[in-house]
């Protein structure tokens, strides 16, 4: 059973925020927000030069730009097209027009998952709030486009092969 602490309810792990009265009485104002990533075995990691990361601010034309000069003028045998979180559909659209500006000469070897991300909202004033954090899960996915088939990507990723050049006209 949840203890209350300060009219608040709180179970031994933390703070209930499934309960609805939990932020009465808290303006969120007094709060400054901070996000982590709980997984950062990847996080200073460079990033490679056939590697395509969706962000929310770039535009759709820009990546699919970004994907065929890699494939076409600087004749990388492969690209990898990362969408987290509100970037997943992003992601998905800039693969499909990469796919059919290539006529369908393309393999896709797709994988998704998710990341644990921590949001933390830190008291502004010393007021004797506590500090709130949030655990979240993003949904990640990850799109390979080769020119050439990959067998060992095909038993660990979602699989696609070429669809030709006559499904485009």
């Amino acid at each position: 059973m949840g203890v209350f602490k300060g009219g608040r309810r709180q179970n031994e792990s933390g703070y209930n925020f499934k309960d609805p009265t939990f932020f009465i009485g808290t303006k969120m104002e007094e709060y400054r927000r901070t996000t982590e990533s709980a997984d950062r075995s990847d996080e200073n990691k460079p990033t490679s030069d056939n590697e395509i990361i969706i962000g929310s601010n770039g535009t759709i034309t820009l990546y699919v730009d970004v994907g065929l000069k890699a494939l076409q003028e600087d004749k990388k045998p492969s690209i990898v097209i990362i969408g987290k979180g509100k970037t997943v559909n992003k992601a998905v659209s800039v693969v499909e027009i990469i796919k059919r500006r290539m006529e369908g000469r393309l393999y896709q070897y797709t994988q998704i998952g998710s990341t644990k991300t921590v949001d933390t909202w830190d008291p502004v004033k010393e007021n004797n709030l506590d500090k709130i954090s949030i655990n979240k899960q993003l949904p990640v996915i990850i799109v390979r486009l080769s020119l050439t088939a990959i067998p060992a990507l095909e038993a660990t990723s979602g699989f696609q092969a070429p669809t030709g050049k006559d499904i485009y006209q």
